[in-house]
Order: structure tokens, then C-alpha cells, then sequence
């Protein structure tokens, strides 16, 4: 990660690229405009709300996701720029390399909450429970291995939502590269998380994040494509337009509003 991956310079990720091809058009406030300051630096977990989200509005949000991931990903490559050179920023190495370890994991959980709301798009929910063919067990490892942390359920069940060979976002996100990648990301989001306690966790030497973030983040564009073509070919059906089904959607709120994170 010593540069903005290239692959990514005629994506939606790159500099420039800040608006989105909607399937309607909107009247609304640009999606480029950035949203209120959260209470807090670090977001709560991507529990996105199931009861009162249409396609579009899951949509909708899904795009304002992808949005604060451009956002945080220009952050996180001028974080790691800090923790590779700390002394030229005048950090120590152990200071720098802790900050962006929580920069990481601040940068998945908006990973996570947009996949979330992408599933929720074609109307395919996550269940908070472990799942019993993946022998889910307080003695995990937080891997992909057999035993994962009960705690840990839900973030796993995200990820396993997306290898089920019949969601409708498969071949973007649950399989290959792309999906190898998501995984690692989550390793990583699990061992870093403590960075910010000062416990002590595995170096950045040891992961290609380059390769990490490049695979997610050419995977969410491609599950954008995916999503985009849905909603448009719903909306005519229903002979509706984007701002309709928008309408009781309140921009950039949910994104730091409780109840929107943790509605089950």
C-alpha cells in the first residue's frame, strides 16, 4: 500500500469520481456532499436497519456507503503513508503503527455496513446467530477455520451470505480473489481491533494491503453494477422513480443515528 493502487484510478474509488451513476435520477442532495461528523470517531457495528428499507432506499444508502468508503480509503492510504514514514510525521513507529491498525478497522466496519445494505437490495437479511454447519465456538480463531467466536457470529455470517452460489451478488463477491480478500480484511479488522488498548498485535509488514483493499474495493464496484441494473429494472416494473422511493430517507442521518446501526 506505498501508492493508491492504479487498478483503481477509472473506478468509482478514484479521485474525481465522486458521483455515482444512479438508476434514476434524483433531485436530492448530491451523494458527493459529505455527511455530518459522527458522535463518535469509530462507527458502531453494520447492523443496518431490515424493517423499513425498500430496494431503492437499501439501495440508496448502500451508494452513500460506497461513498464514505472513498472517503475513508483517501484517509487510510495517507494513514498508512504515516505509519510506513512515522518519523517524517513525527509519530514513533509503535504510535503509528496503532493508529492505523484502528484506522483499518474503522475503514472495514464501513466494508461490512455496505455489503449489508447491498444484500439488502435483493432483500437477503443476516442473521445475527451462529450457523451450525459452521461449528461456531468460543474457542475460535477468528479465521475462516472451523471455529469461530460466538461473539464474532454476525460478522462471519455477513461474509458466508456472499459464497451462498445463489446470491444474487456470487460472482462479484463470493468467490475468488475478491472474496479471499474480504476474508483477510475481516482477519484483520478481528486482530487489530485492539490496537487502540495498546495491546499488542501483528505487524504490517506481514499483509499485502494493497492487494486487500484493491480486491474489496473492485469487488463492491462490480456488486454496484449488479445492484444498479436490480433497482432500474424494479423501479420500471413499478413505473417509479428513485425519488419517490426515497422520499421518508433522510440523507446522510442513519449513518449516525443509534437506532438505524443497531435495528436488528
Amino acid at each position: 500500500m506505498t501508492k493508491k493502487p492504479s487498478g483503481l484510478d477509472g473506478s468509482i474509488w478514484s479521485n474525481g469520481r465522486s458521483n455515482y451513476n444512479s438508476p434514476a435520477p434524483s433531485n436530492r442532495g448530491s451523494p458527493s456532499q459529505p455527511p455530518p461528523p459522527p458522535s463518535s470517531s469509530a462507527p458502531k457495528p453494520a447492523i443496518a436497519s431490515t424493517t423499513r428499507l425498500t430496494p431503492a432506499q437499501a439501495f440508496h444508502r448502500f451508494e452513500q456507503a460506497c461513498q464514505r468508503l472513498r472517503w475513508k480509503f483517501i484517509d487510510l492510504h495517507a494513514s498508512y503513508q504515516r505509519a510506513t514514514n512515522p518519523e517524517e510525521f513525527g509519530f514513533t513507529k509503535g504510535d503509528a503503527e496503532q493508529n492505523f491498525k484502528v484506522d483499518f478497522h474503522e475503514f472495514y466496519v464501513w466494508i461490512e455496513q455496505a455489503i449489508v445494505l447491498l444484500l439488502l437490495i435483493f432483500g437477503v437479511t443476516v442473521s445475527k446467530s451462529a450457523r451450525p454447519e459452521d461449528n461456531i465456538s468460543s474457542r475460535g480463531n477468528f479465521g475462516r477455520g472451523n471455529y469461530v467466536a460466538s461473539s464474532h457470529a454476525y460478522h462471519h455470517n455477513v461474509l458466508k451470505a456472499l459464497e451462498d452460489e445463489e446470491c444474487p451478488v456470487y460472482n462479484a463477491l463470493g468467490k475468488g480473489e475478491v472474496n479471499q480478500a474480504l476474508w483477510k480484511a475481516k482477519e484483520l479488522r478481528n486482530r487489530w481491533k485492539d490496537a487502540s488498548e495498546g495491546k499488542e498485535t501483528p505487524p504490517l509488514k506481514m499483509y499485502d494491503l494493497t492487494w486487500i483493499v484493491t480486491e474489496v474495493l473492485r469487488g463492491l464496484e462490480a456488486a454496484y453494477g449488479i445492484a444498479s441494473s436490480h433497482v432500474e429494472q424494479e423501479l420500471a416494473q413499478q413505473h417509479e422513480s428513485l425519488d419517490e422511493t426515497m422520499a421518508v430517507d433522510d440523507e446522510w442521518e442513519w449513518m449516525v443515528e443509534p437506532m438505524d446501526w443497531e435495528a436488528a
